[in-house]
């Protein structure tokens, strides 16, 4: 029995296809080790969005190979896509496959072998007709991830994702409630909607579509556990969308908003489609309609020809806000994006120390967060993984509560009592297990 190792970059829409990717190979009699096991094949699933996530993935390789110089590694994904040569010129790579030649990559890998040169199979983003979404195999998980959309139409000056992943394109609406049925009869009690542009599912679609009616589907369907949203830009999050998540408890209270910036000059440069006041007012219409909720958002530091006082506008705009969390990056250049051949670059040095703050910043809202639901009862779907004795998992709102570990509350809806805080982590104790029927009764 051959085996195979994976190790998956960047956002949860890779997880989701690297899951399917799992799948083939087990379906085909492959062992699934962990990545440190010097297996013999090993799929590395590439994200490209920073020059930080390319470095990721070269160093994968290289660690791949060297715990087993004999392992087929087969590279796949978004970096593949638009670097191949790059990737071409690492001793050791044996197949290269495109963002939409992976969904298919025994068509292009017969087995397990290293090749005298690397195999290269990559397709234009235009053709891309189709978005490909299939059930995969989360080892440790206790939610799954189900794609119901990929590829974007925007043209954000400083990103690559529409070169790497093609035009904007939907699942059936049909293939994906036929998918959230086959992962609940599986036992998953959460599923992650992703996509690059999810608030953007639908449009293509004949007659068109929008994701609070898929979401509407999905609560009419069978199963009773969570459904949670990934990434949305603020234009996507409507009355109607928010009314539909209102009405339902299973869905997520937890909205990941990626801003980028707070200062209005800076996002007309990157080409965001909205101002700050509207991400403003996107977020008050948010924390007015739910008691309780998790917000989350990503922020490039360091734009090319952002000031100081441009700077210090997106901290006073993050700092007036409840974020709950933040993901800072600092600016990275991608080649193909306009951003790239942009003057007024600023200085690394400064792109550093404004990454630090924003970080800071970050945290800060994260104890904020935690600190606020001390002493609370709150439902926590808890994961497989131990960690020194204690197990974790998430609320609605995407606080992390840890947990003494026991064995028969993985995958488990339990009442946890919010005791201390952590690490960045939530610490308590619990109450008792909320069977799925009652989940949400009293939440």
């Amino acid at each position: 029995m051959y085996t195979v190792s994976f190790r998956t970059f960047g956002c949860k829409l890779n997880q989701s296809e690297t899951a399917a990717i799992v799948k083939d190979f087990i379906d085909r009699g492959y062992r699934v080790l962990p990545a440190n096991r010097g297996a013999d094949v090993f799929v590395i699933n590439t994200c490209t969005v920073t020059g930080r996530s390319d470095a990721k993935c070269r160093q994968a390789i290289r660690h791949a190979l060297k715990l087993n110089p004999a392992s087929t590694v087969i590279v796949v994904g978004c970096y593949a896509q638009v670097a191949a040569r790059q990737l071409k010129k690492i001793p050791g790579v044996d197949y290269i496959l495109g963002t939409s030649e992976k969904h298919h990559l025994f068509d292009y890998v017969p087995g397990p072998g290293k090749q005298s040169d690397p195999q290269i199979a990559i397709g234009q983003v235009e053709n891309m007709k189709k978005a490909e979404s299939r059930i995969g195999e989360y080892l440790d998980h206790t939610r799954a991830f189900l794609k119901i959309q990929d590829g974007c139409d925007n043209r954000c000056s400083y990103c690559v994702v529409p070169l790497a992943r093609g035009p904007s394109r939907s699942v059936l609406p049909d293939d994906i409630l036929r998918q959230a049925d086959t992962l609940c009869r599986k036992g998953y009690k959460e599923i992650v909607l992703t996509g690059v542009h999810i608030g953007k599912y639908g449009k293509d679609l004949e007659p068109k579509q929008s994701l609070h009616q898929l979401l509407r589907r999905l609560m009419e369907a069978s199963g009773s556990g969570r459904l949670r949203l990934s990434s949305l830009d603020p234009e996507d999050i409507t009355d109607d969308l928010l009314e539909c998540i209102s009405e339902s408890e299973r869905i997520c209270r937890h909205f990941h908003i990626p801003i980028q910036s707070g200062s209005d000059a800076v996002l007309a440069a990157m080409n965001r489609s909205y101002t700050a006041e509207k991400v403003r007012s996107v977020i008050h219409k948010i924390i007015s309609r739910f008691k309780n909720v998790g917000l989350g958002t990503d922020v490039i530091a360091g734009f090319p020809g952002e000031t100081d006082e441009q700077f210090e506008e997106t901290v006073r705009f993050i700092n007036g806000l409840p974020f709950t969390y933040l993901h800072v990056f600092p600016f990275s250049p991608r080649n193909g994006t306009k951003a790239a051949g942009m003057r007024n670059r600023v200085h690394a040095r400064d792109r550093l120390l404004r990454t630090q703050r924003l970080r800071a910043l970050g945290k800060a809202k994260k104890e904020e967060f935690i600190a606020k639901w001390l002493g609370q009862d709150v439902t926590v779907l808890l994961e497989s993984r131990e960690n020194n004795g204690w197990m974790g998992g998430l609320t609605s709102e995407y606080l992390r509560v840890n947990v003494p570990y026991d064995e028969s509350l993985v995958n488990r809806f339990a009442r946890v009592r919010v005791q201390s805080m952590q690490d960045f982590s939530a610490m308590g104790s619990v109450l008792d297990i909320i069977e799925d029927k009652a989940l949400h009764k009293d939440a």
